[in-house]
């Protein structure tokens, strides 16, 4: 999808990465209507310009309307423009999020410009893609002023976007994740974006349509044909009904993919409160699904049951309740053991690292160790839905390994990990996305990349990364918590601790505990847990943590 220059020289100026995928960015923002208004949208006034008000006020009242620009179609905001200027403004190109904790400084001192410098959070683009910017980020935002005829002021040059704090945006934005399909078509795939809470079933229809962001688009495809649009640029809700009025394209879907085109707009749309069903017309006539509705996997579950190893060296499951060996459990002790991962469905093998130099099927009472590959020093591996293990060397020369627990090894060329310390990683539960925790010359990095696979399933490589929690000045572990938010085991102003890092939005960190190892997660940031190096087992209680069990080590979910 293709950006205009003024876009790309704003985000230039910001020094911030941006991804790709379309809110409008030609003309007025006029999303259209919605009936049935989430409940708690905030809303901020718009005041107009004040007669006499010098270049500095001018700006200040500018920003103020701009936040608010939302609620009235941006109206009162380019009151304080010139005319030639209140056409070319885009304010739908971005929005800088500011942190409201460090005040705005304005400086009028050259005749004719304020320059605002801002502390930079991150920054929405016009796709609603959400990108963190480094902590400390600041950027000059420059004004330029005229007086008109009548001796007002009014700002001549200025970027596009909206510069808006932390708050507000809080207020007035709220996370939408639009979804895709899965390559193989099996499953349904979040893509995170940040969309206005006013009118936000349009913005999400929109989304869905532009695309998946780049970074994601290698592992997903979409059923609607290219070329379908919104006929009138609004999705009406009434009656809990979302009405998406599609163009005539649409109809060029198959039978099969029409069902498929559907799934993915009530995915993405009952997720929003004010929204129970969904139904599509062309011509205000309902589009014709003669398909079944498919039966796709979205956010599949992992149950509530831990696997550990226990004091006596034995693959264990913990249920909430009490720590049992699994059947036909064996002292797995002389492997030096290390790092289970368990599979998603019970005929999967669980797997292990002995010595960190090789992965083998674990042992049992009935059955021999298997080993599946050696190496010098291996990731922990991860399972993924399709039975594929992930794992590789942590000092990479350039390719991650996949092997099977019947047997089967193929190596994946990653060259851009080529020189990397990796120190964790973990596909998602759809097997779409593969998070990692990298270390490139010191720099510590949380990146995740979409996963590409051939005709057959089979994972070919992945796709270029986009980097998440940048808050994190160091980072040791990390799982999926859900569909859109990873846990990772990090340093952040200095404290240790566990943070949930939405992927496509912010961080947060939780509350630590002493001398945290390992994390494991099984759906939901209530369902975390923490291993200590003393052996110690923690979840989640109240706003913290609290003790569960002793002697264990390493706790992980299916994956």
């Amino acid at each position: 999808m293709n950006r205009s220059p003024r876009l790309l020289a704003a985000l230039t100026a910001l020094a911030l990465m941006a991804g790709c995928a379309s809110l409008p960015t030609d003309g007025a923002v006029q999303p259209g209507v919605e009936a049935g208004q989430e409940e708690g949208v905030g809303y901020v006034v718009a005041a107009d310009p004040q007669r006499g008000a010098g270049p500095d006020e001018i700006v200040r009242g500018f920003q103020s309307a701009a936040v608010a620009g939302n609620g009235d179609e941006f109206t009162t905001a380019r009151k304080f423009l010139t005319d030639s200027t209140r056409s070319d403004w885009d304010p739908a190109a971005q929005v800088v999020i500011y942190d409201g904790s460090v005040p705005l400084s304005y400086d009028d001192s050259v005749e004719g410009t304020v320059e605002v410098e801002v502390t930079v959070v991150a920054t929405v683009d016009s796709d609603g893609i959400y990108t963190q910017a480094a902590p400390g980020t600041s950027s000059t935002m420059t004004y330029t002023v005229v007086q008109d005829a009548s001796g007002e002021w009014r700002i001549s040059g200025l970027p596009d976007g909206v510069l808006m704090s932390e708050v507000n945006f809080g207020t007035l934005y709220r996370k939408t994740a639009v979804y895709f399909l899965s390559a193989d078509g099996s499953t349904l795939v979040p893509d995170l974006r940040w969309y206005p809470l006013r009118n936000r079933a349009t913005y999400a229809v929109r989304g869905l349509l532009a695309g998946a962001a780049e970074w994601l688009s290698p592992a997903v495809i979409s059923a609607i044909p290219d070329g379908t649009e919104l006929s009138i640029d609004s999705v009406t809700v009434s009656g809990g009904t979302a009405n998406v009025p599609l163009t005539s394209a649409v109809q060029t879907a198959s039978a099969d993919d029409r069902a498929l085109l559907v799934a993915q707009l009530e995915q993405t749309l009952t997720a929003l409160p004010q929204v129970q069903g969904v139904e599509v017309t062309v011509g205000d006539v309902p589009l014709e699904v003669s398909a079944a509705t498919p039966d796709l996997a979205v956010d599949p579950g992992v149950g509530r049951t831990l696997t550990v190893l226990n004091d006596e060296n034995q693959l264990a499951t913990y249920n909430g309740a009490e720590l049992t060996p699994v059947p036909d459990a064996v002292d797995l002790g002389s492997l030096d053991p290390a790092d289970p991962a368990v599979g998603y469905s019970s005929d999967q093998q669980t797997v292990l690292l002995a010595g960190g130099s090789q992965l083998l099927t674990a042992a049992s009472a009935e059955a021999e160790a298997t080993v599946l590959l050696e190496g010098q020093n291996l990731l922990p591996p991860s399972y993924a839905p399709d039975g594929w293990i992930w794992t590789g060397e942590q000092q990479n020369s350039g390719e991650l390994l996949i092997a099977r627990a019947e047997g089967n090894l193929e190596a994946i060329e990653t060259p851009t990990l080529a020189g990397m310390n990796i120190r964790a990683l973990r596909v998602s539960r759809d097997g779409a996305r593969l998070a990692m925790i990298v270390d490139s010359d010191g720099s510590v990095q949380v990146m995740v990349h979409a996963i590409t696979i051939d005709a057959d399933g089979t994972p070919t490589g992945i796709g270029p990364g986009v980097r998440v929690g940048r808050e994190l000045s160091d980072a040791s572990d990390v799982v999926w918590v859900d569909e859109t938010q990873l846990g990772v085991l990090g340093v952040s102003q200095a404290t240790q601790t566990v943070h949930v890092v939405e992927v496509g939005g912010r961080t947060t960190p939780l509350p630590s505990v002493a001398d945290t190892v390992r994390i494991a997660s099984g759906r939901g940031v209530r369902d975390l847990y923490l291993a200590t190096e003393d052996g110690g087992l923690y979840g989640r209680s109240g706003n913290g943590w609290a003790p569960v069990i002793s002697g264990v080590r390493f706790p992980t979910f299916p994956g």
